[in-house]
Formats: C-alpha cells, sequence, structure tokens
C-alpha cells in the first residue's frame, strides 16, 4: 500500500517540473490523480486535462468533473506559476497584472472551488507552490516575490479558519530547483552550467535541487502522516532561506555540491 493509497488529488499546473515530478510520485504512491496544465504534457499523464487555471469556469467545471467521476477531492495541489526576473522600477503595470493574475488567481480558484467539497467530508490537504522568496527578500525579482509571501498569507489563513473542520493548508518554497522554468529563463545549456555557479554562491548546500526532491515534501504533506502539520511555509532551498552563509562562501568558484 502507497502513502497516498486511494487519495484523490487534484493537480494544477502539472505538466512539467515539480508538476509533472508530484503526479508521478503522487501516482506512485497509490493516489487517483486528476492532473491539469493549460499545455500539453512532456509525458504521457492518465487522465490529463487541459485546464486554463485562471479561468474561473474552467477550473469549476474541472473539479465538479472530478467530483462526479471520484466523488470526493482529498488532496489539492496548486502549482501554477510563472516568473519575472526584473527590478521593480522596470516592471510595467501590465507585467504586474498578469503575474498576480496568473500566480495568486490560479490558487485562489483552486481552493475556492475545492474547498466547499473537503469542508462537507471535513478533511483535506491543500498544498501550494510559493518560493524561498515567499519568506526572504530578493533583490532581483521583487513582483514576483509579492505574489510567493501573497500564497503564504493565503495559506496561512486559510489553516486557521478551516483546521476545526479537518483542512490543512501549506506551502512548499522551493529554491533553485532544475527545471524547465529556470532553464527557460536562460539563452542556451551552456549559459545554465554558468547560472549554476550564481546559484551556488548564495546557497548554502551549494548545490541546484531536483524537482523529485520537492515532489517528496508534497506528498507528505498530502499523506496522513502529517496530518496535525498545518499552515507551514516549508523552504526546501539547501537553507537559503535559513540566512546569511560566512562572508567567504558567497564564491563564484565555490566547488559544486554533491546531487
Amino acid at each position: 500500500m502507497g502513502r497516498l493509497a486511494g487519495k484523490v488529488a487534484v493537480v494544477f499546473g502539472g505538466a512539467r517540473g515539480i508538476g509533472l515530478a508530484t503526479v508521478k510520485e503522487f501516482l506512485a504512491e497509490g493516489a487517483i490523480v486528476f492532473a491539469s496544465d493549460i499545455r500539453e504534457p512532456v509525458e504521457d499523464i492518465p487522465g490529463y486535462s487541459i485546464v486554463d487555471a485562471t479561468d474561473e469556469g474552467q477550473v469549476g467545471a474541472f473539479v465538479d468533473g472530478v467530483i462526479a467521476e471520484a466523488g470526493r477531492i482529498d488532496v489539492l495541489f496548486n502549482n501554477v506559476g510563472i516568473h519575472l526576473g526584473k527590478s521593480l522600477v522596470d516592471t510595467t503595470l501590465a507585467e504586474f497584472d498578469d503575474i498576480f493574475a496568473l500566480n495568486v488567481r490560479a490558487a485562489f480558484l483552486g481552493t475556492r472551488a475545492v474547498l466547499p467539497h473537503m469542508i462537507e467530508r471535513k478533511a483535506g490537504s491543500i498544498i501550494t507552490t510559493s518560493s524561498n522568496g515567499g519568506v526572504m527578500g530578493r533583490p532581483g525579482d521583487p513582483v514576483y516575490n509579492a505574489t510567493k509571501h501573497a500564497l503564504v498569507g493565503l495559506t496561512k489563513s486559510i489553516a486557521v479558519a478551516h483546521a476545526h473542520q479537518g483542512i490543512r493548508a501549506n506551502t512548499v518554497n522551493p529554491g533553485a530547483i532544475d527545471t524547465d522554468m529556470l532553464r527557460g529563463t536562460l539563452a542556451s545549456p551552456e549559459e545554465f552550467e554558468t547560472k549554476q555557479h550564481q546559484l551556488v554562491a548564495s546557497t548554502p548546500a551549494a548545490r541546484v535541487g531536483e524537482a523529485w526532491e520537492v515532489a517528496k515534501a508534497v506528498v507528505f504533506l498530502a499523506s496522513d502522516e502529517s496530518r496535525f502539520v498545518n499552515g507551514v511555509v516549508l523552504p526546501i532551498d539547501g537553507a537559503k532561506a535559513a540566512g546569511a552563509m560566512p562572508g567567504n562562501r558567497y564564491s563564484l568558484d565555490f566547488e559544486l555540491g554533491v546531487r
């Protein structure tokens, strides 16, 4: 028996990266998974749907379809998001509106659609992907970080409001993870190797993380093993959010850590 045997899980943003890794872990642990994204997945996923997670009607129809087929939703994983690596003064109003519309609106709509069903059953786990930028300031992407702080506030408030009804709400807060989103911000595969040194220079673990490492944490939060874990913000970033390193560690030639 897997850790999620028989649980019904809904995943928004499951086409690739952390979302796809989590879908695969959910399935391996015995969950019945309904995954979705606005794009086709990079690997075949049973029961996959194309859903625009920022569209109220599409989200509602998708959730209603899951309830009609499976009868309940035990786990919701909100994993929709984009990055914006711009300073505040270089960010346009349209970019500000777009990133909040995607990063925050999608989690709001997904949670709002699923929550009444969980309340009715007095059980459910809601996990939302934030970022270590949701618990610390970062100079290169302040507006992106603002959306991730918003997700932390939303999640904590849901946890406090609905814990007595058997609902749990937690965030995972990844740092630099080797995904298509990270690589997509770069011009070439060769640039990723250079970028790794910059990321390592500010990461105590001295390496970039893997998508499966985040997925394993999501599985824990989805499982009954974490049934008294509620309102938690969980950085998965090699201790970067924990604090400042010794000054001599911020070096671009620091040796990459072992994966």
